[in-house]
């Protein structure tokens, strides 16, 4: 199985960036030629400038043109731009050094300047015309109107004067170019296409990324999304094309807002990193400090819409250090990691970043403007975005490679999971190739595991892996997936289990391969100073003999290696013939429920005499079930698999339901017999035990005092609070409680001394060959003293003749049981058993309790 990329990273990004650096520098140079030179002078023209600032706005044109006193430059770059309420007065003296009519254009390039009021003289000092532009008032837009420029014409040798009022309480900075009216024309053209071009790989980027978010709904895309569209804005309002997308009402709201817009893009770029970079991931400072600079981005964007321009701008630019250090900090934590993609992030961010340093370097003055100034910060976004699209795209194939690798190996030992496993095995099924396939169990793992941290599981785990690798390195063994510079042929099935495939069904040269595995992994490992031998146990299961299914296979080579035995059994093979009595049992639990709920099963009853009168005391209830289709079942087989699946409390309460409906036929009879049921530990924890025997009683009018409930000694300490809980309550409804097996469990005379017991059963075991063993002798008859000292009546099971009957009568053992007596005799049997036996009058079945009690 194979996980590789059909590209690298490396390559790819390499690609992909080399791509578009070579298509924007051949469109560069397929148009540079195209762009007219911009000049401040003009071809065959006098143009002499001068500038008056007028700090207090308040000078209007007459005052301008009689008293101002301009100050003469060579280029209007020479104006010393400054943020600030001012107004800046600037006179253009045009001279036409050809005798032939021109058309000219004033190109400025003004979308964000306030006002812009043109006023132009002739010769003898009268205006000729008059034009009012910039974004505080509405401007009639139309197609044409950008870039922003003003047109004129001149005589043969004409001499005109220009004023033009600029004010701004932004960004003041306007370069004034002079152009043939022609060369203004292919100007627009270019810049159109420029601009169409921008626009179009941004709503591009923009359509492309809110589709993928709406497939994956990760915030991440959509936030890019925001990200794209806002920086659609800024740009358009910066460079007016925006008036091409919105109405002119929305255009000069946008323009009049551009800081706001600003931080807009900054509080997009900041929750992209932090999303992007999986900062919200992770609970650290970083996170935190990531969040306040989103709050202050967010409370600095709403002043920006009240504030001056020029004031909001000022906190603008000395954000600017802040907010690429907290950016860059990010990346930073992100590059430790390692991840391929937070290189990425680098790498698109590197043309935003270095294009960012024009706009406030053009406001300040500190650089030239022209228009690859202008427009770097455009050129550069469009290279974020397209690059940052990659970086997504990267980004996402990468998370599917990590799901996908997150769903195929293990977290602990970096092997290949369960699901590689089958997909090996259900390879090699359909190629039909015979196979063995191991699984090998770490002994005592599931213990030793709970005493390991985590990174001390990792290292305690990857070095058995090592040694298992080392002993697989065959060619016998199967390949279960290639990656770049390795062959792994050992999987992780489960933890502390690993799996390997031997090409081979041979049983010799499976066990020779897998008993030198097993003596390469018999050794020590050292963990915390501590030498921890390493042992395992290895199950197999073959193809085509033990299944034609990959998930089969697999689980019966689990079966086989919980089937094996660590001490003298290192090696198990699958055995068909205790599967099939493991299915059987499987099917035997259905089929159990079943005769619970349809009352299919049987109570036989076992007499038990009263050794003093000889007469019938009552009998042990013993449950029988005969099934349809295997016959008699041995109730240590199915009672055992009732415990095993949870089934054991509904058949203890069955039991007694059937018990007690049998004591209601006997009494109607005249039989007030007592009737001994067995309980187990877990019964004892049937919730309201003792009030659903009484209420299950008092249905069928059956006196409880006719119940004795016999309990194993194993029983007295599992729990043993609830243990006197539960007798208590059965002494007050008069039940009687009795131990059964004395002997045979982990009896004690503390539960005897503090438990209100009524009996005491001896075991079978001590009463057979009583008679030939006095140690047997002294053992019965030391416990029957001990439990008439208590108060306590006994039982001996397991009589099975007279002179093992005198002894126990004469050792003072009040009930018998046996074969001597009967055998254990279904209901009707046991009806017409006392009736034969009616003449015998038992003694009282309600017993003194203990002494004390």
């Amino acid at each position: 199985m194979k996980f590789q990329s059909l590209v690298t990273n490396k390559i790819l990004w390499i690609a992909s960036t080399l791509f578009v650096v070579v298509l924007f520098v051949a469109a560069g140079v397929r148009y540079i030629n195209f762009f007219p030179t911009l000049t401040s002078q003009g071809k065959d023209l006098s143009v002499a400038y001068s500038y008056f600032i007028d700090s207090s706005n308040s000078h209007v044109l007459s005052y301008v043109r009689k008293a101002a006193i301009f100050r003469n430059i060579e280029d209007p770059k020479e104006i010393p731009w400054q943020l600030g309420k001012k107004s800046y007065w600037i006179k253009l003296e045009v001279d036409n050094l050809l005798s032939e009519h021109r058309h000219m254009s004033l190109y400025f390039d003004t979308p964000m300047i306030d006002k812009l009021s043109i006023y132009q003289f002739n010769v003898e000092g009268q205006e000729t015309q008059q034009w009012s532009l910039g974004d505080s008032s509405e401007r009639d837009y139309r197609m044409g109107d950008m870039p922003p420029a003003i047109h004129f014409s001149l005589d043969g040798f004409e001499h005109t004067t220009l004023y033009m009022q600029v004010y701004s309480t932004g960004i003041p900075v306007m370069p004034i170019w002079i152009l043939e009216q022609n060369e203004f024309h292919l100007l627009t053209q270019l810049l159109h296409t420029l601009w169409g071009g921008f626009i179009a790989i941004m709503l591009l980027v923009a359509i492309y990324t809110a589709a993928v978010y709406v497939s994956l709904k990760e915030r991440v895309y959509a936030v890019y999304v925001g990200y794209v569209l806002t920086a659609l804005l800024q740009l358009g309002a910066i460079h007016g094309f925006g008036i091409y997308l919105f109405p002119s009402s929305v255009q000069l709201l946008l323009s009049n807002n551009i800081v706001a817009l600003t931080f807009g893009l900054f509080w997009f770029s900041l929750l992209f990193a932090h999303l992007y970079l999986r900062v919200h991931k992770s609970n650290s400072l970083l996170r935190q400090v990531v969040h306040y600079g989103l709050w202050v981005l967010a409370g600095l964007m709403g002043m920006s819409l009240f504030l001056p321009e020029h004031i909001a701008g000022t906190f603008l630019i000395a954000m600017q250090p802040m907010f690429y250090g907290l950016i860059g900090t990010l990346v930073w934590v992100r590059w430790q990691k390692g991840h391929n993609w937070g290189h990425m992030f680098i790498m698109s961010w590197l043309p935003l970043v270095i294009a960012g340093v024009f706009p406030p370097l053009l406001a300040t003055g500190v650089i030239e403007y022209t228009l690859f100034s202008r427009y770097a910060f455009m050129i550069g976004t469009v290279l974020a975005v397209l690059f940052m699209a990659l970086a997504l795209g990267e980004r996402f194939r990468q998370q599917r490679r990590e799901s996908v690798y997150q769903l195929t190996h293990d977290e602990t030992s970096l092997l290949p999971n369960l699901n590689v496993m089958s997909f090996a095995v259900s390879n090699l099924i359909s190629r039909n190739r015979e196979f063995t396939l191991c699984c090998f169990q770490i002994d005592r793992f599931s213990s030793l595991s709970l005493y390991m941290s985590e990174d001390e599981k990792r290292y305690f785990v990857g070095e058995i892996c090592s040694r298992l690798k080392s002993a697989l390195d065959s060619d016998n063994v199967s390949v279960l997936e290639t990656t770049f510079d390795k062959h792994h042929r050992l999987a992780s099935l489960k933890e502390g289990k690993f799996g390997f495939i031997v090409l081979s069904t041979d049983a010799e040269k499976v066990k020779l391969l897998v008993s030198s595995m097993l003596d390469e992994v018999d050794s020590y490992i050292e963990l915390n100073a501590f030498g921890i031998r390493i042992q395992g146990s290895v199950g197999t299961s073959c193809f085509p003999n033990d299944g034609k299914n990959a998930d089969l296979l697999i689980n019966k080579s689990f079966q086989a290696v919980e089937d094996s035995n660590p001490c003298d059994k290192k090696i198990n093979a699958y055995d068909s013939l205790k599967n099939f009595n493991r299915t059987m049992n499987m099917s035997l639990v259905a089929d159990l429920k079943k005769a619970i709920d349809n009352d299919t099963l049987e109570l036989y009853h076992q007499p038990q005499v009263d050794l003093r009168t000889g007469s019938i005391h009552g009998s042990e209830v013993l449950l029988r079930w005969d099934h349809p289709k295997f016959g008699q079942i041995s109730p240590e087989v199915f009672v055992k698999l009732a415990e095993e699946v949870g089934m054991i409390n509904d058949l203890t309460m069955w039991v007694i339901r059937r018990a007690f409906f049998q004591q209601s036929k006997l009494m109607d009879q005249g039989f007030n017999r007592r009737l001994s049921i067995n309980v187990s530990a877990t019964d004892i924890a049937i919730p309201n035990l003792v009030d659903r025997i009484a209420d299950i009683a008092d249905s069928y009018s059956v006196p409880t005092g006719l119940l004795s409930l016999e309990l194993t000694e194993s029983t007295m300490v599992s729990d043993y609070e609830r243990l006197h809980e539960v007798i208590d309550k059965l002494s007050q409804r008069d039940i009687e409680v009795s131990i059964d097996d004395y002997g045979t469990g982990y009896s004690s005379l503390t539960y005897l001394s503090q438990l209100p017991f009524t009996e005491l059963k001896i075991d079978r075991s001590f009463i057979h060959s009583l008679t030939s063993s006095p140690r047997k002798q002294n053992i019965v008859r030391a416990t029957t003293e001990m439990a008439k000292s208590l108060g306590l009546m006994v039982v001996a099971e397991g009589v099975e003749d007279l002179e093992t009957a005198s002894v126990l009568k004469r050792y003072g053992v009040d009930i018998a049981q046996g074969y001597h007596y009967s055998r254990a005799l279904s209901f009707n049997q046991y009806m017409n058993y006392m009736k034969r036996t009616s003449h015998q009058v038992p003694l009282g079945s309600s017993r003194s309790r203990k002494l004390g009690s």
